[in-house]
């Protein structure tokens, strides 16, 4: 098999379709009951001092600080973690890298195509979802 060149290859791999391909956070393999979440690169840290974990979705990510409504790409996450957190789905997670950690919204420089991670999804009291990553899985 060719070396996957991007996100779009990787979740045809995986069996999962995005809702759309350009603005999506994430894509499910309905047969299988997976869900595959971007994962930033650099949300990664231990912050119980003990288990690293990831951010998979802050409270402000993709809500207008106006009007606070929720655009598309955060309705279409939002509905994902309901699939692992209310309806048994496995999530995983495949890494991206940001082109500048710093603005908002960040753009994707590049994914990570070679593995993915099985997750344990954690909602915080203040709408943080971490990420506890299992099994590497890699993609051959």
């Amino acid at each position: 098999m060719p070396r996957l060149e991007n996100r779009s290859q990787l979740m045809d791999y995986l069996g999962a379709k995005q809702r759309n391909t350009v603005w999506s956070w994430c894509a499910v393999n309905e047969e299988e009951k997976k869900v595959y979440f971007s994962v930033w690169v650099d949300t990664h840290k231990k912050r119980d001092g003990v288990n690293s974990s990831y951010v998979i979705q802050e409270p402000h990510w993709g809500i207008d600080e106006e009007t606070r409504s929720a655009s598309a790409a955060r309705r279409d996450h939002d509905e994902k973690l309901a699939l692992v957190f209310d309806k048994g789905y496995e999530a995983y997670g495949y890494f991206i890298e940001a082109k500048d950690r710093h603005a908002q919204p960040r753009q994707i420089e590049s994914t990570h195509t070679g593995f993915i991670f099985s997750f344990r999804l954690e909602k915080l009291p203040d709408g943080t979802v971490l990420g506890y990553p299992g099994k590497r899985i890699e993609i051959r």
